[in-house]
């Protein structure tokens, strides 16, 4: 199943340290969050398989299709500095959902598009992305 379904699940089999709020605005606004990653993540995944998937010739290649997922992600990157802006985390002083989604989705961008430079623009996600790289879980899971 989707990630969402299964941290969904998980979150419920702990009494403590919940990622997603129950209910209100909060719970809300990390679905959001959630959303906006995967979001990118899509845009990501499906740049890549355009322009590397052995199945397809060079000149089957869309470099159209290419550029406007790389817009997709643009987007995204914007969209999610913005929301983020000067607040410790993406749904505010505590660490959620949001940042685990948000920082797979950053991560994920170093290791298949490192020639794509998002800390520039966007140092607030820098800072984010720092912070949770020190994370044991993000450390334990960082690909090689």
């Amino acid at each position: 199943f989707d990630s969402r379904v299964i941290v969904e699940y998980l979150d419920t089999l702990s009494p403590v340290g919940k990622l997603i709020p129950t209910q209100g605005r909060e719970r809300a606004e990390v679905k959001t969050w959630e959303a906006l990653a995967d979001g990118l993540l899509d845009a990501a995944i499906l740049a890549r398989l355009e322009s590397t998937w052995p199945g397809r010739t060079g000149e089957q290649r869309s470099d159209a299709w290419i550029d406007r997922q790389m817009a997709k992600i643009e987007a995204s990157l914007k969209s999610m500095s913005q929301g983020l802006g000067e607040k410790p985390f993406c749904s505010g002083i505590h660490f959620s959902l949001s940042d685990v989604a948000v920082g797979c989705a950053l991560g994920y961008l170093d290791f298949r598009f490192p020639v794509i430079d998002w800390r520039t623009p966007y140092p607030n996600l820098a800072r984010l992305a720092e912070k949770l790289n020190q994370r044991p879980s993000f450390v334990d899971t960082k690909p090689d």
